[in-house]
């Protein structure tokens, strides 16, 4: 008889969507299905789009509707849509958010591919 896998209780807490709390009233589902995270992945390597283009690709994706406007509305800076970003990367790699503000440093410092 071959080797069984469990992987019921995987499966069950991964279909409880992550969340993103802008705010002590406004908290978001981050979509982190396998074809919102592909789209998202070629967002990401899309060499023809500039960062602020990635950006609201990656939030109108992984955001819906109302999460996006209501981001929009406050205005924010740069920094803390980078931090937004990192989050939605993080929930969809099942890392905790400073691992993936980790590698974005690391990343920073590598020199560039020519």
């Amino acid at each position: 008889m071959g080797k069984r896998y469990n992987i019921i209780d995987k499966i069950t807490n991964g279909m409880q969507k992550p969340t993103v709390q802008i705010d002590t009233e406004h908290e978001f589902k981050i979509n982190n299905s396998f074809p919102a995270a592909m789209a998202i992945k070629a967002y990401t390597e899309d060499k023809k789009l500039d960062e602020k283009q990635k950006i609201e690709k990656i939030l109108g994706t992984a955001l819906d509707k109302e999460a996006n406007d209501y981001i929009k509305s406050l205005e924010l800076p740069l920094s803390i849509y980078v931090t937004i970003v990192n989050v939605i990367m993080a929930s969809l790699n099942d890392m905790d958010l400073e691992e993936i503000e980790k590698l974005a440093e690391e990343k920073k410092k590598m020199p560039s591919e020519q």
